[in-house]
């Protein structure tokens, strides 16, 4: 072999050594990227799950007493809730004040969607059932109230709601 041919193999060794190279840089750089977008977006499921204190006033009280007529309701997400004939439910309807322990943009993001939401269903209640009725006899319109919630997407989930005003004894 000529030391041309031998100069032009080592050539096309190197070359393809290069592209070799090359290519696992991509393909590292597109794993490294794909890593970090899916923690980015485990990050804000976390984030989304995470219960998050309020408060809210006390808007109206009302005794519901469920029949054959009347027998559902909105309710939390918006969807039609049954409900047993029989079945009582003593509500405290109240507003959301502010969603101040989320970040912008999300916050704004959650206040628009709690204006909408109370324009399309009006105010948001909680239900109590009869061994909660306690709860629901010491409360007062103008009270103000904690509330325990967490956000999916816009979508505000309430897990508990405890009265500041008239905390239990």
């Amino acid at each position: 072999m000529s030391s041309s041919a031998n100069s032009l193999a080592s050539s096309r060794s190197a070359r393809w050594v290069l592209i070799g190279i090359g290519v696992l840089a991509i393909v590292g750089l597109s794993v490294y990227l794909l890593l970090r977008a899916a923690d980015n977006t485990l990050s804000g499921v976390n984030e989304a799950k995470k219960g998050r204190t309020t408060t809210a006033v006390v808007k109206a009280k009302e005794y519901v007493r469920f029949d054959e007529k009347n027998h559902s309701y909105i309710g939390e997400f918006g969807k039609p809730m049954e409900a047993k004939p029989g079945t009582e439910q003593w509500r405290i309807y109240y507003q959301i004040e502010n969603f101040d322990q989320v970040p912008e943009p999300k916050r704004s993001e959650l206040l628009r969607s709690e204006e909408a939401r109370i324009k399309q269903f009006g105010s948001r209640f909680y239900p109590f059932s009869t061994p909660e009725r306690e709860f629901y006899d010491r409360t007062q319109v103008g009270d103000q109230l904690e509330v325990l919630y967490r956000y999916i997407g816009d979508e505000k989930e309430i897990i508990n709601v405890r009265n500041l005003t008239h905390p239990k004894s």
